[in-house]
């Protein structure tokens, strides 16, 4: 069988990483001038301070139970797992299949050349570029206002079960995309109303799902194992 998983930030909540949403970091920061392309015209120092005290903390917590779980499903189904989070825990955890959507923390990219290279949990602070050896580097983070390449790779992932979890479905639509898989699994802590570009539906996005799991993602673990082990198919 093959999977095709989308996580959010829903995913690393018990290891300690802040959302951004819903009393996350946007809370306490400004978004635009810390995570955009303006912002980063405007004042870079700002924005590598920022990603800076990102890595740190990053580098102070630890893969869940959910990111082992999804790591060692790699060793029994054909999965691709696309994640919108810039962390790294699923790697750390053993995975091999992921692809970050907006970017990942531990990584810079060199304005120069666009060399992309990997810098652990380090400050940028007087960092090179290991190709071309340049110091205007950047983090290799999708900014608000940037297109994101690896989007090309949300409708065409070959798969027959698409599950989504810890994402609240604001950024990408995941309604939209459950309807293009043969069967679909939402992992949430909570019903949320579908809400795109276009605004508000009067509609949950579970009811795009064959299944619903209302549930964090450590807490999902064995439902999601009963339904892969096909006890609960219909």
């Amino acid at each position: 069988m093959r999977l095709y998983i989308l996580s959010g930030a829903g995913l690393s909540v018990d290891s300690g990483i802040e959302t951004f949403r819903d009393g996350g970091l946007w809370d306490r920061y400004d978004v635009m001038k810390v995570c955009s392309r303006e912002g980063y015209r405007e004042n870079p120092e700002l924005v590598h301070k920022f990603y800076d005290e990102r890595r740190r903390e990053l580098a102070r917590v630890q893969p869940n139970r959910a990111h082992f779980y999804f790591a060692q499903l790699e060793r029994r189904f054909e999965v691709v797992h696309l994640t919108q989070n810039v962390d790294d825990l699923l790697e750390r955890a053993g995975a091999q299949r992921v692809i970050h959507l907006h970017g990942k923390l531990t990584e810079l990219r060199c304005l120069q050349c666009d060399k992309v290279f990997d810098i652990g949990y380090e400050s940028m602070e007087g960092k090179r570029c290991p190709s071309c050896g340049g110091g205007r580097l950047r983090p290799n983070i999708v900014f608000f206002g940037e297109s994101a390449p690896n989007y090309r790779y949300l409708y065409t992932v070959k798969a027959d079960l698409f599950i989504a979890i810890g994402t609240s479905g604001r950024v990408i639509d995941i309604a939209d995309i459950a309807r293009h898989y043969p069967h679909s699994i939402l992992i949430n802590p909570k019903r949320e109303k579908r809400v795109t570009m276009f605004g508000e539906f009067d509609e949950y996005i579970d009811s795009y799902f064959d299944r619903f799991i209302q549930k964090g993602a450590v807490e999902a673990i064995e439902d999601l194992e009963w339904l892969l082990n096909g006890e609960g198919r219909s």
